[in-house]
């Protein structure tokens, strides 16, 4: 089975990148991203301090520590045994 240029064929005559004057027009696509009140009010409080904390501690490998996964670890039985 052959395909015969069916996908060139629909842009080479689109109109919607065209001006009046005949040239393509560039487009031009650019991501916007929108931010909540309720976000925006968080930002401004003392959560944002804890979570440079944690990651620092993320950052020092604190979390990858014997003690901490051991303790971890205890949670997780402790939860699985109710």
């Amino acid at each position: 089975m052959q395909i015969r240029n069916v996908i060139s064929s629909v842009y080479k005559n689109d109109d919607k990148f065209k001006h009046s004057s005949g040239k393509t027009a560039d487009v031009v696509k650019k991501d916007k991203i929108e931010i909540s009140e309720q976000a925006k009010a968080l930002q401004n409080t003392g959560e944002t301090k804890n979570l440079a904390e944690i990651q620092k501690k993320i950052d020092s490998g604190f979390y990858n520590s014997d003690a901490v996964v051991s303790k971890v670890a205890d949670a997780i039985l402790k939860e699985i045994g109710k």
